[in-house]
C-alpha cells in the first residue's frame, strides 16, 4: 500500500541530503533552482510553464518562435520504465515549495481581474495534489514531497514553530502538510542534524507508534563528528523509515473493508 510523506526544513537543513539513502528504485523530480547532486534517477525541470506541461508535457514556443516538445513527469516515468524494466517505488518532488512559487510567479504575470490570479494559483495547486493522489499514490507509487519552511518569530525571537510556504485557500486547508499520511522535519541543532517525526510545531506527525519523536542523522562525510547515541538508539535513515511506513500501511490494509 502506497503513501505520501512530506519532508519539511528551513533552507540548508538538509532535506535533499536525506535522499542519499535511497537508490535506483526512486525517481526525483528536481525543481529546486539548482542541479540535483545525488546518483538517483531524476529529471531536471529547468523552466516551469504551467501545471499541465509539468505533469504531462506539451509543446511550447521558444524565443525564436520554434515549436519545442517538452517532456512531462509522466513521460519521464515511462522513460524510467523503459530504462530499468520496472516503475520506481518512490517518486520524490524536490521541491513542492519551489513549484508553488513557480505557480504564483506565472499567475502574477497575468492581469488580475476579480481575483483571477488567486483563483489560478488555487486551481494549479489543486491539479498537482489531485495528480499526486489519483495518478500516482493510488497507482502504487510512494510520494515524497520536500517543502521549504521558515521559523516563526515574535519580536525577532524564534517561537519554535515552523511555517510552510503555502498560499490562499490551499494554505487555509493546511497546505501540503494536510495532504500526506506522514510528515517529518529535518533541522540543525548545534553541530548535528536531527529529524522530528512527531511535533506539531515542527510540522511533524507519524502513525508509527514505536518511532522516537526525534532522531539524529549520521554525518556521512565525517562519521567521527556524528552525535554519540545512547544504547538502543539509532540514526535516522529515510530508506529505513520508508520501509517502516510500508510495513505499517500493510497492517492497516488488512482492516480495509
Amino acid at each position: 500500500m502506497s503513501f505520501k510523506l512530506n519532508i519539511s526544513g528551513v533552507a540548508g537543513a538538509g532535506k535533499t541530503s536525506l535522499l542519499a539513502s535511497l537508490g535506483a528504485d526512486t525517481f526525483v523530480i528536481s525543481r529546486d533552482s539548482k542541479k540535483f547532486g545525488l546518483p538517483i534517477p531524476h529529471m531536471l525541470v529547468d523552466t516551469y510553464y504551467d501545471m499541465d506541461t509539468l505533469l504531462y508535457g506539451g509543446e511550447i514556443q521558444d524565443e525564436e518562435g520554434n515549436t519545442v516538445a517538452i517532456d512531462g513527469v509522466m513521460d519521464k516515468i515511462e522513460a524510467y520504465h523503459a530504462k530499468f524494466g520496472k516503475y520506481p517505488k518512490n517518486i520524490v518532488w524536490d521541491s513542492v515549495s519551489q513549484i508553488s512559487m513557480d505557480i504564483i510567479d506565472v499567475a502574477s504575470q497575468k492581469p488580475d481581474s476579480w481575483g483571477s490570479q488567486g483563483k489560478e494559483v488555487t486551481a494549479e495547486l489543486a491539479k498537482l495534489t489531485k495528480f499526486l493522489h489519483e495518478e500516482l499514490e493510488l497507482n502504487g507509487f510512494n510520494i515524497i514531497t520536500l517543502n521549504h519552511v521558515t521559523e516563526e518569530k515574535s519580536e525577532g525571537t524564534p517561537t519554535g514553530k515552523l511555517i510552510a510556504f503555502d498560499q490562499g485557500k490551499f494554505a487555509a486547508k493546511g497546505g501540503f502538510y494536510a495532504t500526506v499520511n506522514e510528515a517529518i522535519t529535518v533541522a540543525v541543532e548545534g553541530n548535528h542534524r536531527v529529524v522530528y517525526t512527531r511535533d506539531i510545531k515542527k510540522l511533524a506527525r507519524t502513525t508509527l507508534a514505536d518511532t522516537p519523536d526525534k532522531m539524529y542523522v549520521e554525518d556521512l562525510v565525517h562519521p567521527d563528528k556524528s552525535k554519540k547515541l545512547k544504547p538502543g538508539e539509532e540514526y535516522f535513515t529515510l530508506a529505513k523509515y520508508i520501509d517502516m511506513i510500508e510495513a505499517n500501511q500493510q497492517d492497516v490494509e488488512e482492516f480495509k473493508l
